[in-house]
């Protein structure tokens, strides 16, 4: 689960959990509702910030905690905490004071605990936070393998696209407390339900303007900044109706003409902007341009294919394939 802000997600995960009550619908888990069964009795363990570890047990008591307190056999439970101390790389720290370990191997023991008592599904909510780069990598990898060696389904919480990115598994995107879509990021990013998922997974750019023309899938569309472009016509549109055009960064070229009298209003299928600043990221370089009426739009191209002389003030034209660019209704019309 993918949201713009933890706390509902946080809320969500306690409303499954049992935790906190709902005021309607249903939660059912293999054909089994959920509705008004203590935590206990669900069959689901959740792991957040707000479980601390006991600091009067060492590492093998928090693991075997939740055991305990379900009166396992004594063998039961040595023969589970060391199982899931090996899966989740904590041999040898069995002694430890829980104070003594980073942050890292303090979540990997809060894992560890929940995971002793056997759940049928383990909500993750938000458990890379606090964590470094390499550090969240590793307990990312931890989760991947989770839930195939253990029968269990597992969802993570969380406010960063990487994370979910990096579990490679369907995604439920939130745009606060309301579900916009789900689907994998490939159909996320290529097939977005509406602007909004365009914009929240694809960082895409959304330009106002009116259908002139509908050729079988594609839209002819005038933009409220001016100048005409194409765009992959979404369900629901009709001609002469307002549209919101959502095309990604990576999907825009860049044209710097070499003199500023190449530039011509009437080059259709091209905007005409400024290039106002460029940054190096890394992996891709960020190209931000103000079009005429001040709106911005942001490309992003290779660092291989950034030219020199970005400065800010020049000229450029900005064009795309039609199918690389999708154009909506107005959500308002649609409702």
């Amino acid at each position: 689960m993918l949201g713009s802000h933890p706390a509902p997600l946080s809320t969500l995960m306690d409303a499954i959990a049992g935790h906190q009550a709902i005021a309607a619908g249903q939660i059912v888990l293999e054909d089994r509702v959920l509705n008004g069964l203590p935590p206990e009795h669900r069959g689901i363990g959740l792991m957040s910030a707000r479980d601390p570890l006991f600091g009067h047990l060492d590492v093998r008591g928090n693991v075997a905690f939740g055991l305990r307190a379900r009166k396992r056999p004594a063998g039961e439970q040595q023969a589970r905490v060391d199982h899931v101390m090996a899966l989740m790389g904590l041999d040898g720290l069995g002694s430890r004071a829980v104070a003594d370990l980073d942050t890292h191997y303090r979540a990997r023991v809060k894992l560890a605990r929940l995971v002793a008592f056997g759940p049928r599904v383990v909500l993750l909510d938000d458990p890379l936070a606090g964590l470094d780069a390499e550090a969240a990598r590793s307990f990312t990898r931890l989760i991947a393998r989770l839930g195939t060696a253990q029968e269990m389904a597992v969802i993570l919480a969380t406010a960063r696209r990487e994370d979910a990115l990096n579990l490679a598994c369907p995604i439920a995107l939130f745009e606060g407390s309301q579900w916009l879509q789900t689907g994998t990021a490939p159909q996320l990013l290529d097939r977005p339900g509406d602007e909004r998922v365009a914009r929240a997974f694809g960082d895409a750019n959304l330009l106002r303007g009116a259908i002139t023309q509908l050729e079988n899938d594609v839209a002819i569309v005038h933009l409220a900044t001016g100048g005409t472009m194409e765009a992959l016509a979404m369900p629901g549109l009709t001609e002469g109706a307002l549209c919101t055009l959502c095309i990604r960064p990576d999907r825009i070229a860049p044209l710097f003409p070499s003199a500023r009298g190449s530039l011509h209003d009437d080059q259709d299928g091209t905007l005409q902007a400024q290039l106002a600043d460029s940054a190096h990221l890394g992996d891709h370089v960020r190209l931000r341009f103000r079009l005429a009426d001040g709106t911005e739009v942001t490309a992003h191209r290779p660092p291989l294919a950034a030219q020199t002389g970005l400065t800010a003030g020049r000229p450029a034209l900005l064009a795309w394939q039609p199918n690389h660019a999708m154009a909506f209704p107005i959500r308002a019309e649609v409702e």
